[in-house]
């Protein structure tokens, strides 16, 4: 698939494609980057996960906001400002906060994973 068909189909699911790969110099540097993104996921959101059960709020400010420059780099704006208000919750050690949206943040995560998925399937 060229490059302006897969810029559709990422915008089609609401990522800020465009943007993103100009940003990147291109789609192949984009491609390539996303995929190492793509790949770290699980081992990322499992520190995320220890991180908040231990209620270590230091620590979990610091892998969500990787993971919110992550997806905004992306193009992936939606989960960029849910991990932006977990950050910011965690940082002012709102545990409530952080355990009260922590499905919302999962489930952000899960549809960016999806749509990468289907993405690497084109």
């Amino acid at each position: 698939m060229n490059t302006d068909g897969k810029i559709a189909f990422l915008e089609e699911y609401g990522v800020e494609a465009s943007t993103a790969i100009e940003n990147m110099m291109g789609i192949e540097t984009y491609d390539e980057i996303m995929n190492d993104f793509y790949e770290s996921l699980p081992d990322e959101l499992s520190k995320i996960d220890n991180y908040k059960n231990m209620g270590d709020m230091p620590n979990y400010a610091i892998l969500v906001h990787a993971m919110k420059s992550n997806a905004r780099s992306f193009g992936f704006m939606k989960l960029g400002e849910i991990a932006y208000s977990h950050e910011m919750a965690s940082k002012a050690n709102d545990v409530n906060y952080v355990n009260e949206h922590y499905g919302e943040f999962l489930n952000a995560v899960k549809e960016v994973q999806d749509i990468i998925s289907k993405y690497k399937a084109l």
